[in-house]
């Protein structure tokens, strides 16, 4: 995502300088050259950087980070600055063409000024922005990310261990699963360090795995039992999730 930002930053127009672990100019010249400071950095190497150049930032800069997580790194960067502060997450992947219509999370941490150019930036080359708390943030990524992934991996641990016949099972899926053996297939390109982390770091986690596991758990008794009253029961609450979704996403657009 850092490289991904360093193209974008220069279409726009803007002069981009990177510091890495064995580059010239180190992260601390580099901090003390310029007004933005923007950090792509694995979120385990991310406290001890910050403790080192966050100091030396001016009151009058900024700087914000790409971490999937946002109640500890905007903590971590208030803590060891002067210097406004915004968390970023762009919600996206580095295999996307342009920001345009792609998602990004903003999580105010101090001031106003930086906080504006920034979030205009990215509106002016057509990102959808939502201003949110960095505690908002990761309680909602908690069920977006972390559950998210966590039954992509179930299901794909399932279908490993049950030797299914990959051939056979996409010739006859409809559509719907053919679509989640899909996002099961692009995890072949990502980090798994990356996403231990999400799973591990953020501390909302447990709680939210523990409710969908409770989900879980009753459903299939349900149907083990041959309850037909109670699935559809359990069938037609969803029914009324599904239509308060179709209400939201509606309300999203109007406006």
């Amino acid at each position: 995502m850092g490289k991904w930002f360093a193209k974008f930053f220069k279409g726009a127009g803007l002069p981009v300088f990177i510091s890495d672990l064995h580059t010239e100019p180190s992260s601390e010249d580099l901090t003390r050259r310029c007004q933005v400071i923007i950090l792509s950095l694995p979120m385990e190497a991310f406290p001890k950087v910050v403790a080192k150049i966050g100091p030396l930032l001016p009151e009058g800069s900024f700087m914000t980070d790409l971490c999937s997580l946002k109640q500890s790194q905007v903590a971590c960067m208030l803590e060891h600055t002067r210097c406004e502060v915004v968390g970023t997450h762009p919600l996206f992947g580095p295999a996307e063409d342009s920001i345009k219509g792609r998602r990004v999370a903003l999580c105010p941490g101090r001031g106003k000024r930086w906080f504006s150019w920034w979030e205009g930036l990215l509106r002016q080359h057509g990102a959808v922005i939502s201003v949110v708390s960095p505690e908002e943030h990761d309680r909602t990524m908690a069920w977006a990310q972390a559950l998210n992934h966590f039954i992509l991996l179930c299901l794909g641990k399932a279908l490993g261990d049950y030797g299914i016949d990959f051939q056979q099972i996409l010739a006859l899926a409809p559509p719907s699963f053919e679509q989640q053996m899909n996002i099961v297939a692009r995890l072949y390109h990502q980090d798994p360090e990356l996403y231990a982390t999400i799973q591990m770091s953020n501390p909302y986690t447990d709680s939210v795995l523990e409710t969908f596991s409770r989900s879980g758990e009753n459903l299939r008794k349900i149907i083990k039992e041959r309850d037909r009253s109670a699935f559809i029961e359990l069938f037609e609450e969803v029914q009324s999730l599904g239509q308060a979704i179709l209400l939201a996403k509606k309300d999203k657009y109007v406006r």
